[in-house]
């Protein structure tokens, strides 16, 4: 794509070869006619806010010899849908004028990215979920820990009693002190404990 540039910011799309323009489900005079039209139809808003901000950073250096670029997504018309493009942005003068400058832009699907997207975010909760709790785990006893293990396991209160030769009121009153350290008063909210820290 070939797309205007005013005051330091694209302005339009002077430029679509037929493999966007059928992605995008209009044709090449319709697209030069939008305008800035053109980045609120097809884009997420607040990407477009973003993205321009650091486009108009790159544009400010004025080195063709540098690129810009960023993930987006794009509404694509053959389901509604938006998906994800990486985008390549190189300055172009064309008759080498200053004023006829432009910024050329490649993007190509990225398959697979909201799974990364996921993956990633689910990597950041744990962080987060470790780095809160850290403290919490540092000072459950080395018995707290194993009965956490075992009652992650699925374990009952008699067959972790029998497994560690201790009474059952023992390990009720270990389960205690497990629910008053680490507030976590469902199973599941203890097995997520138990994941983050690899006790199970």
């Amino acid at each position: 794509m070939v797309h205007e540039l005013a005051n330091n910011l694209p302005s339009g799309v002077s430029y679509m070869n037929n493999w966007g323009c059928e992605r995008l489900g209009t044709d090449a005079e319709t697209i030069n006619t939008m305008g800035i039209d053109y980045y609120q139809k097809f884009f997420v808003a607040e990407e477009v806010r973003q993205n321009m901000m650091g486009i108009a950073h790159y544009l400010r250096q004025n080195d063709p010899g540098k690129q810009y670029n960023f993930f987006q997504r794009v509404r694509l018309t053959d389901d509604g849908d938006y998906h994800w493009f990486y985008t390549v942005c190189r300055l172009a003068a064309f008759e080498e004028q200053a004023e006829n400058q432009k910024l050329i832009i490649l993007s190509s699907p990225v398959e697979g990215i909201d799974d990364m997207i996921s993956i990633v975010s689910k990597v950041l909760d744990e962080h987060t979920f470790i780095k809160n709790n850290y403290r919490i785990f540092a000072e459950l006893t080395k018995r707290e820990k194993e009965i956490i293990t075992l009652i992650a396991q699925g374990h009952s209160s008699r067959d972790i009693a029998q497994q560690l030769f201790v009474s059952v009121h023992t390990i009720n009153t270990h389960r205690k002190n497990i629910i008053r350290k680490t507030n976590c008063t469902t199973f599941a909210a203890l097995m997520k404990f138990a994941l983050a820290f690899d006790l199970v």
